[in-house]
């Protein structure tokens, strides 16, 4: 079951070539949901109760909404550690990230030309870049 899990998940990534971490989980939480709804409706009435939910306490104050809302897609680690690098003065270009697209189509990074005029194009974190790394830019 494991190695047909793993081959889905290798499927997948190769497939949709962005991060699936999320999509995975999703799926998962929604199969193991599945089958225990289907079990308890085969069960009858020897089913053990289903637990109950934990009771949250409820916050004291909602938190102080950021001035950019983060992004509302999963961003993988290493896209992390990139957008990290960038955040602390990394001079990356297009030839050094091999995902720039990904990141310049979810509003990430935006794209200058570069100073020696030729060569490939310098990424720059846009708001929404650093508020996905929960960070503010520098004044």
């Amino acid at each position: 079951m494991k190695e047909s899990r793993d081959t889905l998940h290798v499927l997948l990534d190769a497939y949709l070539r962005c991060p699936v971490e999320a999509a995975r989980s999703d799926l998962e939480q929604a199969l193991r949901s599945y089958q225990t709804e289907w079990i308890r409706a085969r069960a009858g009435d020897e089913a053990p109760p289903l637990p109950a939910p934990a009771l949250a306490p409820a916050p004291a104050a909602p938190p102080a909404k950021p001035a950019v809302d983060r992004p509302k897609f999963p961003i993988a680690a290493a896209d992390i550690e990139v957008l990290s690098r960038l955040a602390e003065g990394w001079m990356g270009t297009t030839a050094d990230v091999k995902r720039w697209a990904w990141f310049e189509n979810r509003e990430l990074v935006s794209l200058e030309p570069n100073p020696a005029g030729k060569g490939p194009e310098l990424l720059r974190l846009t708001p929404l870049g650093w508020a996905a790394l929960g960070k503010a830019p520098p004044a």
